[in-house]
């Protein structure tokens, strides 16, 4: 979304940011066009070939800043940003959850995951249909092609092995909620009215197991969030990383 007025947000602390599956910086462009953060840092998962690089590179972005630091992650990177969290939780600000679940993967995301990466493997994966594209945004936003044109040219540019690679890395995954519930650092949790993979009935039943959390509920939005109400965003971010 491009930027149609003046309006800066500023954050003055250090923040690390995190991408889900298959995006790359540009998940969080149009939010960031809205922000004034000198402490910035994005954690590139798409270079990562497994679970341990993706710790690798969580890690060296964290150790560009003195503590405390902020991290947000978006989907998958919330993930990854709350593994983070839990190694380093003396030196966490706070937890940022952008349409991330920190739990189990449900079995039909499960099973999903699997014959995504059969079809990768057999090369026979020829990237997300119009539908499947549509699936991720508010119905509001399904003839928006500047938004929808992201999400497509981030895929095509990452790749199926980058997807298999991330796939693979979180496939399954440990349930965190219960280290999580147990941390000092508040943990914010920002969801899409209409997100069609992680959805508010789900994110609202993490935020009951985490006493040091909040919930804010965006309209307009899907999956998508940073996409679709990235000046939203970037005001609710500037309003928690303080």
């Amino acid at each position: 979304m491009p930027k149609t007025d003046d309006t800066t947000y500023q954050i003055n602390q250090p923040t690390v940011f995190f991408p889900g599956t298959s995006c790359d910086e540009r998940i969080f462009s149009s939010c960031w066009k809205y922000l004034d953060i000198p402490m910035r840092a994005f954690v590139p998962l798409q270079w990562a070939e497994d679970l341990e690089q993706m710790k690798m590179l969580s890690a060296d972005r964290l150790d560009y800043f003195e503590p405390p630091v902020h991290l947000v992650g978006y989907s998958m990177g919330g993930y990854i940003a709350a593994l983070t969290a839990l190694k380093n939780q003396n030196r966490i600000a706070s937890l940022t959850l952008i349409a991330s679940a920190c739990d189990e993967l449900p079995k039909d995301e499960f099973l999903q995951h699997r014959e995504v990466l059969e079809l990768i493997k057999n090369k026979q994966y020829f990237g997300m249909t119009k539908k499947r594209v549509r699936h991720f945004f508010h119905d509001s936003h399904h003839q928006h092609s500047e938004y929808l044109n992201i999400l497509k040219q981030m895929e095509q540019d990452l790749g199926s092995a980058v997807l298999a690679a991330q796939m693979n890395a979180t496939h399954p995954r440990k349930d965190l909620l219960p280290a999580l519930a147990k941390c000092a650092f508040p943990i914010h949790i920002i969801c899409g009215e209409q997100d069609n993979v992680v959805t508010g009935s789900i994110m609202l039943a993490m935020h009951n197991k985490l006493p040091n959390s909040d919930m804010t509920l965006i309209k307009k939005a899907g999956h998508m969030l940073p996409i679709e109400q990235s000046k939203v965003l970037a005001e609710y971010l500037a309003s928690k990383i303080q």
